[in-house]
Protein backbone atom coordinates (compact mmCIF):
# COMPACT_ATOMS: atom_id res chain seq x y z
CA UNK A 1 0.00 0.00 0.00
CA UNK A 2 1.27 3.48 -0.75
CA UNK A 3 0.05 7.08 -0.55
CA UNK A 4 0.59 9.25 -3.59
CA UNK A 5 1.22 12.99 -3.58
CA UNK A 6 -2.51 13.78 -3.37
CA UNK A 7 -3.02 11.64 -0.28
CA UNK A 8 -4.78 8.88 -2.19
CA UNK A 9 -4.15 5.38 -0.90
CA UNK A 10 -3.50 2.72 -3.50
CA UNK A 11 -3.28 -0.97 -2.87
CA UNK A 12 -2.72 -4.01 -5.05
CA UNK A 13 -4.18 -7.33 -4.00
CA UNK A 14 -3.19 -10.73 -5.34
CA UNK A 15 -5.20 -13.89 -4.89
CA UNK A 16 -5.32 -17.52 -5.97
CA UNK A 17 -2.28 -19.76 -5.95
CA UNK A 18 -2.91 -21.13 -9.45
CA UNK A 19 -3.39 -17.82 -11.16
CA UNK A 20 -2.43 -14.31 -10.24
CA UNK A 21 -5.25 -11.83 -10.03
CA UNK A 22 -4.31 -8.21 -9.55
CA UNK A 23 -6.79 -5.55 -8.64
CA UNK A 24 -5.91 -2.00 -7.85
CA UNK A 25 -8.26 0.31 -6.06
CA UNK A 26 -7.89 3.71 -4.54
CA UNK A 27 -9.56 5.47 -1.66
CA UNK A 28 -9.19 8.99 -0.46
CA UNK A 29 -7.36 9.54 2.79
CA UNK A 30 -9.56 10.15 5.86
CA UNK A 31 -10.22 13.75 6.79
CA UNK A 32 -8.26 14.89 9.82
CA UNK A 33 -10.32 16.91 12.30
CA UNK A 34 -9.07 19.62 14.64
CA UNK A 35 -10.34 20.46 18.11
CA UNK A 36 -12.27 23.45 16.74
CA UNK A 37 -13.96 21.37 14.03
CA UNK A 38 -15.01 18.70 16.53
CA UNK A 39 -16.18 21.37 18.98
CA UNK A 40 -18.36 22.80 16.21
CA UNK A 41 -19.81 19.32 15.51
CA UNK A 42 -20.63 18.82 19.18
CA UNK A 43 -22.25 22.26 19.45
CA UNK A 44 -24.09 21.92 16.14
CA UNK A 45 -24.68 18.21 15.37
CA UNK A 46 -24.80 17.37 11.67
CA UNK A 47 -27.05 14.56 10.39
CA UNK A 48 -24.41 13.62 7.82
CA UNK A 49 -21.56 13.25 10.34
CA UNK A 50 -21.23 10.98 13.34
CA UNK A 51 -18.63 11.12 16.12
CA UNK A 52 -17.59 7.58 17.05
CA UNK A 53 -15.75 7.04 20.33
CA UNK A 54 -13.84 3.76 20.01
CA UNK A 55 -12.67 3.52 23.64
CA UNK A 56 -13.84 0.66 25.84
CA UNK A 57 -17.11 1.19 27.78
CA UNK A 58 -15.25 1.41 31.13
CA UNK A 59 -13.21 4.31 29.68
CA UNK A 60 -16.35 6.04 28.44
CA UNK A 61 -17.81 5.85 31.98
CA UNK A 62 -14.96 8.11 33.14
CA UNK A 63 -15.86 10.71 30.52
CA UNK A 64 -18.47 10.52 27.78
CA UNK A 65 -18.00 13.11 25.07
CA UNK A 66 -21.31 14.75 24.06
CA UNK A 67 -23.03 13.58 20.85
CA UNK A 68 -20.79 10.52 20.37
CA UNK A 69 -21.71 6.89 19.97
CA UNK A 70 -19.48 4.21 21.46
CA UNK A 71 -18.24 1.33 19.29
CA UNK A 72 -15.18 -0.10 21.11
CA UNK A 73 -12.53 -1.12 18.61
CA UNK A 74 -10.60 -3.49 20.89
CA UNK A 75 -13.50 -5.59 22.16
CA UNK A 76 -15.67 -5.29 19.03
CA UNK A 77 -13.38 -4.83 16.00
CA UNK A 78 -15.91 -6.38 13.60
CA UNK A 79 -18.88 -4.34 14.80
CA UNK A 80 -19.39 -2.40 11.57
CA UNK A 81 -19.46 -5.70 9.68
CA UNK A 82 -22.43 -7.00 11.66
CA UNK A 83 -25.89 -7.17 10.08
CA UNK A 84 -28.11 -4.27 11.20
CA UNK A 85 -30.31 -6.32 13.55
CA UNK A 86 -27.36 -7.97 15.26
CA UNK A 87 -25.56 -4.62 15.59
CA UNK A 88 -28.64 -3.12 17.26
CA UNK A 89 -28.97 -6.10 19.59
CA UNK A 90 -25.34 -5.71 20.74
CA UNK A 91 -25.07 -1.90 20.92
CA UNK A 92 -28.69 -0.83 21.58
CA UNK A 93 -28.63 1.78 18.79
CA UNK A 94 -28.89 1.65 15.01
CA UNK A 95 -25.89 0.71 12.92
CA UNK A 96 -24.46 3.82 11.21
CA UNK A 97 -25.43 4.16 7.57
CA UNK A 98 -22.59 3.96 5.07
CA UNK A 99 -23.44 7.37 3.59
CA UNK A 100 -22.62 9.11 6.90
CA UNK A 101 -19.16 10.39 7.61
CA UNK A 102 -17.82 8.52 10.61
CA UNK A 103 -15.30 10.54 12.63
CA UNK A 104 -13.29 8.35 14.97
CA UNK A 105 -11.76 9.33 18.30
CA UNK A 106 -10.33 7.50 21.29
CA UNK A 107 -8.14 8.42 24.27
CA UNK A 108 -5.02 9.60 22.43
CA UNK A 109 -5.64 8.91 18.73
CA UNK A 110 -4.05 5.50 18.15
CA UNK A 111 -7.20 3.36 18.24
CA UNK A 112 -9.07 5.95 16.20
CA UNK A 113 -6.79 5.26 13.23
CA UNK A 114 -7.26 1.49 13.62
CA UNK A 115 -11.04 1.90 13.80
CA UNK A 116 -11.04 4.13 10.71
CA UNK A 117 -9.13 1.49 8.74
CA UNK A 118 -11.53 -1.22 9.92
CA UNK A 119 -14.52 0.91 8.93
CA UNK A 120 -13.12 1.26 5.41
CA UNK A 121 -12.74 -2.53 5.21
CA UNK A 122 -16.49 -2.77 5.91
CA UNK A 123 -17.40 -0.32 3.14
CA UNK A 124 -17.47 2.98 5.01
CA UNK A 125 -15.64 5.24 2.58
CA UNK A 126 -16.43 8.63 4.10
CA UNK A 127 -14.33 8.70 7.26
CA UNK A 128 -12.43 11.07 9.46
CA UNK A 129 -10.16 10.99 12.48
CA UNK A 130 -9.82 13.33 15.42
CA UNK A 131 -6.20 12.49 16.34
CA UNK A 132 -6.19 14.71 19.44
CA UNK A 133 -9.04 12.62 20.76
CA UNK A 134 -10.23 12.79 24.39
CA UNK A 135 -6.84 13.87 25.77
CA UNK A 136 -6.79 17.05 23.66
CA UNK A 137 -10.54 17.54 24.01
CA UNK A 138 -10.33 17.71 27.80
CA UNK A 139 -7.05 19.70 27.83
CA UNK A 140 -8.66 22.41 25.67
CA UNK A 141 -11.84 22.71 27.75
CA UNK A 142 -14.05 20.35 25.76
CA UNK A 143 -15.74 19.10 28.91
CA UNK A 144 -17.61 22.41 29.03
CA UNK A 145 -18.83 22.18 25.41
CA UNK A 146 -22.52 21.37 25.05
CA UNK A 147 -24.80 20.69 22.11
CA UNK A 148 -26.79 23.76 21.06
CA UNK A 149 -29.32 21.71 19.10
Amino acid sequence: MFRNSTGILSRTISASSSSLILRTFTTKAPKIYTFEQVKNLVEHPNDKKLLVDVREPKEVKDYEMPTTINIPVNSAPGALGLPEKEFHKVFKFDKPLQDKELIFLCAKGVRAKTAEELARSYGYENTGIYPGSIAEWLAKGGADVKSKK
